[in-house]
């Protein structure tokens, strides 16, 4: 029997709609979970044929669950459930055919008719994962603020969105419009999301939708050429990826390895989440480029270097431990009473800081 798993933080919403679904229940069986943290265990414990999220939730919000699913489980089709920000943008997302999005509050009676649409296979009403020009409409649609960064074959990227607007990008050696309008056209792109833009200032100036129109008009016409030169018998030489450097799997066993760090967060050199500790990391959105700016002027009006390590303790009595290293920054939490000595003395032992 298919399985459908509806995710949304309103529980007197979800006892109504598996109400109204029971009577199908022998055509399918629902399950649902309360945010994206809760949706993503049963994601992995259990195949399922069709996933319905809410987009704002707490813990993990559905833009989460979504790059969680783009990169984990890209065949899994999917409905979005949103309230759009104006009746323009709803016109331009309901003419899309690769996403179905349900407007909140949801009419219940619309809900049922497209997981039945989602069911069938071949349906262009639903996506098979999540393509990254359809995410970014998204995020446009919520006026979030993220930092994205893109796995995908032709090398790691990252797209900077304040206010559901992508105001900058880098890939390789290109920055800002120029490698906007490369990635955002890109195929089978996996997408990891850090919850803080990491930029401030807009280089780009282009509205998020103006700018997708045209990186597919470009996409098109290099598609074109291609097919030409292939006719006349040119070749059409490979774009060369660019390999990520990969994360420190030692240092990640290590960090979950120490019974004294409560949670652990590791830092690109762009200042994107490159990994955590398993289950909920509170940390993940820290704003290491913040600290890393201020610990930096401070370093120089004292005519002191950068700094490699620093405690930290708040009002809460909670204890932190930042790692400033070339190739990645750590920020650790620790658990009540614990020596941050001494957990820098565990990670020295594999990593040289």
């Amino acid at each position: 029997m298919k399985k459908v798993l509806i995710v949304d933080d309103e529980a007197s919403f979800l006892l109504s709609l598996k109400d109204v679904l029971k009577a199908h229940r022998d055509k399918f069986e629902i399950l649902t979970a309360e945010n994206g943290s809760v949706a993503v265990d049963l994601l992995r414990e259990t195949s399922f044929d069709l996933l319905v999220t809410d987009l704002r939730m707490p813990e993990m919000n559905g833009f989460e669950l979504l790059a969680w699913v783009s990169r984990h489980q890209p065949q899994l089709p999917v409905i979005a459930m949103s309230a759009f920000g104006t009746p323009e943008i709803e016109a331009r997302l309901k003419k899309m055919d690769t996403l179905q999005f349900i407007e909140k509050p949801v009419d219940l009676p619309l809900l049922e008719k497209a997981i039945f649409n989602g069911l069938k296979a071949g349906g262009k009403s639903f996506i098979r994962g999540i393509t990254l020009a359809t995410f970014l409409q998204l995020m446009n649609v919520e006026k979030k603020n993220c930092t994205l960064k893109i796995a995908a074959p032709q090398g790691p990227a990252y797209l900077f969105v304040a206010s559901g607007e992508l105001i900058d990008a880098e890939y390789a050696n290109t920055k800002g419009l120029e490698a906007a309008l490369e990635i955002v056209s890109w195929d089978d792109a996996e997408i990891e999301m850090d919850g803080i833009c990491r930029r401030q200032d807009d280089v780009i100036k282009l509205p998020l939708g103006h700018l997708l129109i045209e990186a597919f008009r470009i996409k098109d016409e290099t598609a074109e050429e291609d097919k030409k030169k292939a006719s006349e018998g040119s070749p059409i030489l490979p774009t060369e990826p660019v390999a990520s450097a990969p994360v420190d799997s030692a240092l990640v066993r290590t960090l979950s390895g120490i019974t004294s760090v409560q949670e652990f967060a590791i830092f690109d050199t762009q200042q994107g989440l490159a990994a955590t500790n398993t289950g909920v990391c509170t940390i993940a959105t820290f704003d290491i480029n913040a600290f890393t700016e201020a610990l930096t002027a401070i370093a120089q009006d004292l005519d002191w270097s950068q700094y490699r390590s620093m405690a930290l303790g708040t009002t809460k009595r909670n204890r932190y431990l930042l790692f400033n290293q070339p190739q990645q920054q750590l920020v650790l939490k620790l658990k009540p009473g614990a020596q941050a000595a001494q957990v820098l003395k565990e990670i020295e032992r594999i990593v040289a800081l």
